[in-house]
């Protein structure tokens, strides 16, 4: 899980740099992953935002590329006013249903 935590660093990270200062982090699980949600203020106007390695050069642009690599699923939704990224992480099959169970 130790990448679930990473990615969500940096995600969270870049809420409060480009998202107007401030976020909100939801976590749960569902019976197959852990899933962290970030959701914010700001606005993604790049529509492969962490889909395309940002060249060495940028200096920026790697935490949601990186939750990209870290992370089973990522999913970005921009709209005007806010943007969410969720992230998932599955869990393994033999803890899966006892998780399921306890959430349920």
């Amino acid at each position: 899980m130790a990448e679930l935590v990473l990615s969500a660093d940096e995600v969270a990270a870049n809420s409060l740099k480009y998202g107007g200062g401030s976020g909100t982090l939801k976590i749960w699980t569902d019976h197959l992953a852990i899933i962290c949600e970030v959701q914010d203020g700001g606005s993604l106007d790049a529509p492969l935002a962490g889909r395309v390695k940002p060249k060495g050069e940028a200096g920026s642009g790697f935490g949601l590329w990186l939750a990209g690599q870290l992370c089973d699923l990522v999913q970005v939704r921009a709209f005007r006013e806010h943007s969410v990224v969720r992230l998932h992480r599955l869990l393994q099959m033999e803890n899966a249903s006892a998780v399921g169970a306890a959430v349920q």
